[in-house]
């Protein structure tokens, strides 16, 4: 059964200016490609789309459409609440989506309120503070910080506000970029151990059963040690990367791997989709960084190649995540009851109209 698929996103161009522009600041937004691939990916599963732009009057119209699910990459502009406000609409509007619920996603988009859920959980993670200002560091000890450390936004995803110099190694270093980050971002500063180990990113689809697509290894392309590297903003836009995947590791340590990947999405309570992201400390364990309940479905975004690397083709994973999402949501039967009671509304008007002859 095709259903009437709603797609919901941001588009880069459609991002608004500040008066601090930087050069990232569409970084999580999409490109009118990415929207078109996955809504052809779509009808060829049979479905009808509907695009959803995010922008002004989206309440309005969400209200107006008649769509069975909606699949959501929607971002939101601002705020560390901006991934959950699509879903919270279409939540009380009573539209199923694809993805995490609202609450889920903001507490994934706030680095160190999922850092503490992670923790909470018994799940290896580096040690961080978050500062509003530089004058909040005044109030901890910071002679006894062990560096280097990273330093990043608190509120921010596609290493945006990460470059080179977020890996600090003394104190200057550190003030300099808490101020740059909470002048120019206008958000928080997440101080961070850094970890000197491999880097490693793990997509996962599903529910109760989960697939695990094989793990990705994030390398320079300039052959260093991984405690050189810095997978930033920079590092990106150069294409100074390399990904491996599957990535080159003993048995052992992929399942360590895939055990943190598995637990943290369990532990933030995330659904249909997500991609974690894992560093090696000094000692070789896996730790968890971060999580993504909206992992990118662009050509180069991990979370497609570390699907494509599995076998599937960029059509199977989209028909994947809506499947799950459908499943869980029941939209199958939905759909039907909304046809059946259709039915027999149109019976009862047929029978209520009067013969003439």
């Amino acid at each position: 059964m095709g259903f009437v698929v709603g797609l919901a996103y941001n588009l880069k161009k459609d991002c608004p200016g500040s008066d601090m522009e930087v050069e990232d600041a569409d970084a999580e937004f999409e490109e009118q490609s990415t929207v078109d691939r996955i809504a052809k990916a779509l009808r060829a599963g049979g479905h009808r789309v509907v695009k959803i732009p995010y922008r002004r009057g989206l309440l309005s119209r969400l209200q107006k459409l008649n769509v069975d699910i909606v699949f959501n990459i929607a971002e939101g502009w601002e705020g560390r609440c901006r991934e959950a406000i699509v879903p919270a609409i279409l939540e009380s509007l009573g539209i199923p989506y694809t993805g995490s619920d609202p609450l889920t996603l903001a507490v994934c988009l706030d680095k160190a309120v999922t850092k503490a859920i992670v923790s909470a959980s018994g799940i290896p993670t580096p040690w961080c503070l978050k500062v509003d200002s530089v004058n909040e560091l005044n109030n901890y000890e910071t002679d006894s910080l062990n560096y280097p450390l990273f330093v990043k936004p608190a509120y921010e995803g596609s290493s945006k506000g990460v470059r080179n110099s977020s890996k600090v190694t003394d104190y200057q270093g550190l003030i300099a970029t808490v101020n740059w980050i909470t002048t120019v971002y206008k958000q928080p500063a997440l101080i961070e151990e850094f970890l000197p180990g491999r880097e490693f990113t793990v997509g996962i689809v599903g529910n109760q059963e989960m697939t695990v697509f094989p793990i990705m290894e994030v390398r320079p392309v300039v052959e260093t040690g991984p405690e050189s590297f810095v997978y930033c903003y920079n590092t990106k836009h150069n294409n100074l990367e390399q990904f491996l995947c599957p990535a080159p590791v003993t048995d052992e340590l992929a399942v360590a791997i895939r055990d943190v990947a598995i637990r943290s999405y369990r532990a933030l309570e995330c659904r249909d989709l997500a991609r974690v992201d894992v560093r090696l400390d000094s000692s070789g364990v896996p730790n968890f960084l971060e999580i993504n309940p909206l992992p990118g479905l662009s050509t180069v975004s991990l979370f497609p190649i570390t699907a494509m690397a599995s076998g599937l083709s960029f059509e199977e994973l989209v028909w994947q995540i809506l499947d799950v999402a459908a499943t869980r949501a029941n939209v199958a039967a939905r759909k039907a009851a909304q046809v059946q009671t259709h039915e027999i509304i149109a019976e009862q008007r047929r029978k209520t109209v009067p013969l003439h002859g």
